[in-house]
């Protein structure tokens, strides 16, 4: 079966904030990310199509909508933030799994 994604994803374990659009917040564990998206657990009662907003502690925030949802999980894609520092943190990291952002320089893009 081919892969439908366009791009690779990076396995992380960063923590992070959902708020809702009538500003209900749920912790949430970032697990892997891209350049479009990211897919997270949490056990907040939300549908497909809802537009949220991730909070990353130390990255910031990140508009997005829910594209994908299984068991406790939650594919995003990003539609407003520095999505391309997500991806690019995650690659600072190396072969391990990241479990904070980290940068090598100010400027995550370089």
């Amino acid at each position: 079966m081919p892969n439908k994604r366009q791009d690779d994803r990076l396995p992380v374990l960063w923590r992070g904030t959902l708020t809702t659009e009538n500003d209900q917040a749920y912790s949430c564990e970032v697990r892997d990310i891209s350049l479009a998206g990211t897919l997270i657990s949490c056990e907040a009662p939300l549908e497909l199509g809802d537009r949220i907003l991730l909070e990353i502690d130390g990255l910031g925030e990140f508009a997005a909508e829910i594209k994908w949802q299984g068991s406790k999980q939650l594919g995003l894609m990003i539609l407003a933030g520095p999505d391309l520092v997500l991806k690019k943190f995650a690659e600072n990291s190396g072969s391990r799994v990241s479990e904070k952002p980290t940068g090598t320089s100010d400027d995550p893009l370089l």
